[in-house]
């Protein structure tokens, strides 16, 4: 089994309001677009795929809180399933999370997403993923994770059995190794080659290869080994954070 996206719309069939922090210290109203696409060999445990990364702001609730944008998203985005596709059922919906999940109304905040974690897994059937270099959790905050038998952090790289199909994950970034969820790049190569090599039915990263037109830029080798062609033996979707809606179907969060 080899999971693909096929297709995926060219325009937002919602966009739902939070507020985030801008360059200049201040706070912005922002939207978050939510595409729907189609993808090839889901696992059998769902019908659908939420696939999502880089939740860094704030939302209101419909009962007036505030909380964190991958707090209050789970029950609108259950919502917004009903109306467009009222014949699959929350528990027939799995969730991938690409790491960076925290959000503050600071710029560049790290901190607990634990919570955005939780909401997912109540909302949905299964819910497996990666940390993001501004995702911080104490490991009492990853037991509590782990002791539900519906969620996997893929907290080491490697490949996990769940929900169905094998799933690769390599969370944070190319980095210092002294700061949290950093490795270097040599030590990151290494990893993605193996991961890949091994053929997992997907691949879950947070670090992003470099995007000029999104004004992203990867560690220099990093770019170098993605642009030589790393699909030559490895045909399954990649499922990245940290950049902002790729041009390649196949290499965007949504």
């Amino acid at each position: 089994m080899i999971m693909r996206i096929e297709t995926l719309g060219a325009e937002p069939v919602e966009c739902f309001a939070y507020r985030t922090a801008t360059g200049s210290d201040g706070i912005t109203e922002a939207q978050l677009p939510v595409y729907v696409g189609q993808m090839s060999a889901l696992p059998p445990s769902v019908d659908a795929l939420i696939v999502t990364s880089d939740l860094q702001g704030m939302m209101r609730t419909t009962d007036g809180k505030d909380v964190m944008l991958g707090e209050g998203l789970p029950d609108y985005l259950s919502l917004l399933i009903g109306i467009e596709r009222p014949d699959i059922a929350p528990d027939r919906v799995g969730v991938l999370l690409c790491g960076d999940l925290y959000g503050d109304l600071r710029r560049g905040g790290s901190g607990d997403p634990s919570g955005v974690w939780f909401k997912f897994g109540e909302t949905f059937r299964w819910v497996v993923g990666v940390a993001g270099n501004h995702d911080l959790m104490d490991d009492a905050k990853k037991r509590q994770l782990s002791g539900r038998s519906n969620i996997c952090l893929i907290d080491r790289p490697g490949i996990v059995e769940f929900g169905g199909a094998a799933w690769g994950g390599l969370g944070g970034v190319i980095g210092r190794p002294d700061k949290p969820n950093r490795m270097t790049e040599a030590d990151y190569l290494q990893v993605l080659r193996k991961l890949l090599h091994k053929q997992p039915h997907a691949l879950l990263l947070h670090q992003s290869p470099d995007v000029p037109e999104r004004d992203a830029q990867a560690a220099p080798r990093f770019a170098r080994y993605w642009r030589a062609g790393r699909k030559r033996s490895y045909s399954a979707a990649i499922l990245i954070g940290t950049t902002r809606w790729l041009a390649c179907p196949a290499e965007r969060k949504s």
